[in-house]
């Protein structure tokens, strides 16, 4: 005895398709930049961490691998990390959901100009960030933040 015909397990089907499509989009991170239009990004291509990055020291393994992160995706467009005299900045700034395994509600990214520490960037992904290290989601949100660095105008 079927209880629903062939159309009616079609549109339940697709209407749970459907739903699991907006549950696990609505999941991800939603990436925002905002720059200084002022600032010259033409001229930077060596930066370093600002000094006391790791200050706050909440979580110190989940700082440490946005920073690889960080530095391998700056790395592939061409910048050199460099404590001598960087042409920028990076700092960082995060929340964290604590559960298991972590989560980060926020993530921002900032570059400084160096000399005198203006803030000339900033990236930010809002959203359900899966911290764990064997995650690709930190990677991969990490890479999408500095997608438009430097900006292209």
């Amino acid at each position: 005895m079927r209880c629903f015909g062939k159309d009616a397990r079609l549109g339940f089907l697709s209407a749970i398709l459907f739903g699991t499509g907006i549950f696990l989009g609505g999941c991800a991170a939603t990436i925002n930049h905002t720059y200084d239009p002022m600032a010259d990004f033409s001229t930077g291509k060596s930066y370093s961490w600002a000094p006391g990055w790791l200050a706050n020291r909440q979580e110190p393994l989940i700082e440490k691998n946005v920073r690889y992160f960080a530095d391998k995706s700056l790395r592939e467009k061409g910048f050199t990390l460099s404590t001598d005299k960087p042409d920028f900045m990076l700092s960082m700034n995060y929340e964290l959901e604590y559960s298991d395994p972590y989560r980060m509600r926020l993530l921002n990214l900032f570059v400084h100009k160096t000399p005198g520490k203006e803030l000339i960037w900033q990236g930010t992904a809002h959203g359900a960030i899966n911290a764990d290290a064997a995650s690709p989601d930190l990677a991969e949100t990490v890479k999408k933040i500095l997608m438009n660095f430097p900006p292209k105008r």
